[in-house]
């Protein structure tokens, strides 16, 4: 019986804290709607401008992660932090509209580098007897991102001339995270002796990877995860003002802190279960929390925020763990990064088809229509292979042979391509 590894290393809460300082340069552009206003930007731009930068981050997970890799990926996050850092100040010359939608591609292109490179070596110093318990503590850093940049910006924005300012200071962030970096890619060898063999995965193992049906599963409810969640953030302070709801920050800080004590309290609880019953179980309590938000009154809003909090809470570790145990390690860092492909899939598409269920139905359309992509998620889950539980801390070996042999296919494919008569 071999020694389970720690989880808790400097590199693992390292990268943790890194994947925190990126998404801190992603959060400070929560005031950027008001800034483009305030410059004149148009309001049919302001959208374009603002969502740019997701865009741009999600095509760059979907062509360019397979050449990211572990061995590129130190290089990949110090070249993402020059990119924030310059595209950051430069927020301080730039006022025209063409020239910001240049700033924001930028920063979705520093935002890809630094997240792509990070999850790509989170993954190899993730124990595999705890990959649910992993990305529960890597998902908390970026929760805080979110919590703790807005609240430290209005503190400061009396001293500040302007929002650009606080755009351009965020940058300093990249500091610690490049000390992190430099020690990190000095201590790759020996945590991945096969980092300097790494080479890009040929496109048709990537093909072969991609229909595998635990692959695509898995991506499509990640996708779902974040329609639900982002359109949750976005759409909320809009319901709340209809149903005559005052205390929207009560709801979101009982649901985020919610979300934060399962994901640090749980802990090793999320490998003892079986992942899929977890994942199933999430959206159902996702589905639930929708049609309580319809029914209840305001005094029981912060309970309904409670009730979203355990669906979103377990949801997250649960399907990027399965997608962990699923991935043999050659695929790990690629997986990983389709899975943030996803999350920007699902943060891109559920406020835009949100809202405009909400300008058609009303948020009781909406509300319906969550419910209705919740519980499809759940009948999505059961076509998953029944060995892919991730269960007592040990993936089923048949998944994991499953994905040995999409590399093997794919090795034969490439033969078989070579040796064709021209």
């Amino acid at each position: 019986m071999t020694t389970p590894r720690r989880l808790v290393t400097f590199e693992f809460v390292g990268l943790c804290l890194v994947a925190f300082l990126a998404v801190c340069n992603v959060t400070a552009f929560y005031n950027l709607f008001g800034y483009l206003a305030s410059l004149g930007v148009p309001g049919s731009l302001r959208g374009l401008v603002v969502g740019s930068a997701a865009l741009t981050a999600m095509v760059l997970y979907l062509v360019a992660s397979p050449f990211v890799g572990v061995r590129r990926a130190p290089a990949a996050m110090l070249l993402g932090m020059a990119v924030l850092a310059g595209s950051g100040w430069a927020y301080l010359a730039v006022r025209t509209p063409l020239g910001l939608l240049g700033l924001r591609i930028l920063n979705g292109v520093g935002h890809f580098l630094m997240g792509a490179g990070a999850t790509s070596l989170l993954v190899t110093v993730i124990p595999p007897e705890r990959s649910g318990q992993a990305f529960g503590i890597y998902s908390i850093a970026i929760l805080l991102a979110f919590g703790v940049v807005p609240t430290v910006m209005d503190a400061l924005v009396q001293y500040l001339p302007s929002p650009a300012h606080g755009y351009a200071l965020t940058t300093l962030t990249v500091l610690p995270a490049l000390a992190i970096v430099l020690v990190v890619r000095r201590r790759l060898p020996a945590l991945s002796p096969d980092a300097a063999h790494d080479r890009p995965l040929p496109w048709v193992e990537i093909r072969a990877n991609l229909l595998a049906r635990p692959v695509a599963i898995l991506l499509l409810l990640n996708t779902s995860y974040f329609a639900n969640w982002s359109s949750l953030f976005f759409l909320f302070k809009g319901f709340a003002l209809d149903k005559g709801v005052g205390n929207v920050g009560t709801f979101f800080a009982v649901l985020t802190g919610i979300m934060i004590a399962i994901r640090l309290l749980a802990g090793r609880l999320f490998d003892r279960v079986n992942k899929v019953r977890l994942m199933a179980a999430s959206f159902l309590t996702i589905a639930v929390a929708h049609l309580a938000l319809l029914a209840a009154g305001a005094g029981a809003i912060p309970l309904v925020g409670g009730l979203f909090g355990l669906g979103l809470g377990a949801g997250y570790p649960a399907i990027n763990g399965l997608m962990f145990d699923f991935s043999a390690p050659r695929l790990r860092p690629l997986n990983a990064n389709l899975m943030l492909f996803a999350v920007q899939g699902g943060s891109f598409l559920g406020p835009a088809l949100g809202g405009a269920l909400v300008a058609r139905r009303g948020h009781v359309g909406y509300a319906a229509a969550s419910v209705g992509l919740a519980r499809a998620a759940v009948a999505v889950s059961a076509a998953l292979p029944r060995g892919l539980a991730g269960r007592a801390g040990v993936p089923s070996p048949a998944p994991l042979r499953e994905a040995e042999e999409i590399r093997g296919r794919a090795a034969d494919d490439g033969r078989d391509r070579r040796e064709e008569p021209t």
